[in-house]
């Protein structure tokens, strides 16, 4: 399944900058973003694999209400725009209120929280099955 999913995302790769346009257009156009990227952004996530990528911390019985909230909060933005970009995002609305991530987490959770959201996106870059 995994060289599957890597011959389509190259086969996608190709299409696009072979049949649809040049390297040089998919660079001028979309700079270095990773082809992967690109598809997440169009495609979304679903639901369930946002769900799935965050059950440790849904089924996690120690979050607070606001804790519950925000991580919901990141699982509808994935769920829309397909990866959290950098952690600078988490530090604008809607993610800032009522209260600021750096705030709402302590450093262990927040780290983990982190590393689930940069994992999403590497997902996008690296196709694994």
């Amino acid at each position: 399944m995994s060289s599957f999913l890597f011959y389509i995302g190259f086969l996608g790769l190709y299409l696009f900058t072979s049949e649809l346009g040049s390297k040089e257009d998919y660079a001028r156009e979309f700079k270095d973003t990773p082809f992967g990227l690109l598809v997440r952004k169009v495609a979304k996530l679903d639901h369930e694999a946002a769900m799935q990528a965050f059950s440790k911390f849904i089924n996690d019985e120690s979050l607070n209400a606001k804790q519950i909230a925000f991580v919901q909060k990141v699982i509808h933005y994935i769920e829309q725009n397909g990866y959290v970009e950098s952690k600078a995002v988490l530090m604008k609305p809607p993610f800032d209120q009522p209260i600021l991530f750096t705030r709402l987490f302590d450093g262990k959770m927040g780290g983990e929280l982190m590393e689930t959201i940069d994992a999403v996106r590497e997902n996008a870059v690296h196709v694994t099955a």
